[in-house]
């Protein structure tokens, strides 16, 4: 760790020494830096995250997964980026003030860190079905194309962050400080499309015919969760990791990087509380898979808001995420017929969907410069944020359609006897007693 940083740090002065107009601000090049480390770590926990909500016929399986993420989306990703963000540069560096900026790499490897977490969470979204090569081949079309594309639209000075200049709004546009939409909202709506497409597991179906006791279905009706220490320590590492996510989503070191920490802490902390004593007030049993769920979901739903918001708004974030966590888990499982055992469409989809619409009204110009409705901002900034989401999401959800409906049709699903067994034997030769 330490050998990489100075590596890094080596890098930095070399590339200030070339003669460019741009000169490399050191303080947020070393901070992006080890944002984007913060972040990458991100990747595994969701493999472990996965792990302990599927059944136990597939735990290696969903820790491949989040290897497969990093090992596909890195080497197309710095191949494309600088044909999809060149518009974001300015003389090789992202600039973060008058003159300095971070290098072209460095910035590439934070948002790169992004696009991987991405990934990794469509895959925990549609467990147990999906045979490891269909999974490969998506990873490809993701990385080559599906993301860089909708990240280039917000964050890369495309379309949607100026939308506003097209429908009378100059100086607005979709704002979404670090992910709201263009990773949870897309990864959670991506997910649920993924599994709709791939059916019922053996399992939902079972129960849902109610053969849970059907000697045919004993193994297929196998009770998930049962390495649910696997997913608390993975919740655990995502919320540290979550800490680059959006503190170093600032990119340069500032006032506003205090606010992005603190409001994920708070936000995080009090969803997941929430949630808890909703189980506890429901179910009778202070459920863990219920605080795991109000954790992320309101590490998700604070994410496009994290440094635009003041800490008295990121309480009501943590008390809203927690209530739509809960509740929303409750309404997937009762009326849509998806298999979803790692709530990706509540926690990631749901949430991300309303952090993202909220930016608009919440934003503190003291905080992130825009004012929000409730500030004075102008009404309009909410109409051209939720057609940017409409946009950027109706694209994700047409295009992870068509992708699923092609494996689909070129056998990459799991027949009944493969999942039964459990991917962990089909695919990687792995049988646990």
């Amino acid at each position: 760790m330490t050998e990489g940083l100075m590596f890094i740090v080596s890098a930095i002065y070399l590339e200030s020494a070339d003669p460019v107009v741009m000169q490399v601000d050191l303080a947020s090049t070393i901070w992006t830096a080890v944002g984007g480390i913060l972040v990458f770590l991100m990747i595994p926990a969701i493999g472990f995250l996965e792990a302990g909500l599927v059944r136990r016929s597939n735990v290696i399986n969903a820790m491949m997964k989040g290897m497969l993420a990093f090992m596909v989306f890195f080497p197309i990703w710095f191949l494309v980026f600088p044909y999809y963000f060149s518009g974001a540069l300015q003389d090789g560096y992202f600039p973060t003030g008058q003159g300095v900026g971070v290098p072209e790499y460095v910035y590439a490897f934070f948002l790169g860190a992004f696009g991987a977490v991405t990934l990794a969470l469509i895959f925990a979204g549609a467990p147990e079905r999906l045979k490891f090569g269909g999974w490969l081949a998506f990873a490809v079309f993701f990385s080559a194309v599906q993301w860089p594309l909708v990240a280039s639209w917000i964050w890369g000075n495309g379309f949607l962050y100026n939308l506003g200049q097209y429908l009378g709004l100059p100086g607005y546009g979709v704002r979404d400080f670090a992910g709201g939409t263009v990773v949870h909202a897309y990864a959670g709506l991506a997910g649920a499309v993924a599994t709709w497409l791939l059916g019922l597991s053996m399992a939902k179906r079972a129960r849902a015919n109610g053969e849970d006791h059907a000697m045919a279905y004993k193994e297929a009706v196998e009770y998930r969760r049962a390495e649910l220490p696997y997913a608390i320590v993975g919740t655990a590492l995502l919320f540290f990791g979550w800490f680059g996510f959006n503190g170093g989503s600032t990119i340069s070191v500032s006032e506003q990087t205090g606010y992005a920490i603190a409001n994920t802490a708070t936000a995080g902390s009090l969803a997941g509380l929430v949630s808890l004593l909703l189980a506890r007030r429901e179910e009778g049993l202070w459920g863990p898979v219920a605080a795991i769920g109000g954790v992320i979901g309101g590490l998700v739903m604070i994410t496009p808001l994290a440094g635009f918001i003041e800490p008295w708004a990121a309480v009501l974030v943590g008390v809203l995420a927690g209530l739509v966590t809960y509740y929303g888990t409750k309404l997937v499982e009762r009326y849509i017929p998806i298999d979803d055992p790692v709530g990706g469409l509540p926690a990631h989809g749901f949430n991300g969907v309303i952090g993202s619409a909220l930016v608009p009204v919440l934003s503190s110009p003291s905080v992130g410069g825009l004012a929000g409705l409730i500030y004075g901002g102008p009404p309009l900034w909410i109409a051209v944020q939720l057609l940017g989401m409409a946009i950027a999401l109706g694209f994700v959800v047409a295009t992870t359609a068509a992708a699923f409906w092609v494996l689909v049709k070129l056998g990459f699903r799991a027949s009944a006897e493969e999942e039964l067994v459990g991917l962990d034997a089909v695919d990687h030769g792995v049988l646990r007693p």
